[in-house]
């Protein structure tokens, strides 16, 4: 099993191009254990959790700052449970 910053490595590398096949991906993620996709996200929203928390950011990340932020209600009220 991969560790937290072997994992986090790993996507690093993963979106660091601008040639990631993001529709690949989430294809394959549709593909898994139902249980997992859950789990994910909850990963996801926890990541969008912490950047509408953000307090500095610049015009690289602006735009996901920005749409967290403008749905920060959702995401403090989401329960999404592990079944």
């Amino acid at each position: 099993m991969k560790t937290t910053a072997e994992t986090v490595g790993m996507m690093s590398d993963y979106v660091n191009s601008f040639t990631c096949d993001l529709d690949g991906f989430v294809a394959g993620m549709a593909q898994i254990h139902p249980t997992l996709q859950q789990t994910f996200t909850k990963l996801c929203l926890k990541w969008l959790r912490h950047l509408a928390m953000t307090d500095y950011y610049d015009a690289r990340n602006q735009a996901s700052v920005e749409f967290a932020r403008s749905i920060k209600k959702q995401l403090d009220t989401a329960v999404i449970p592990l079944v």
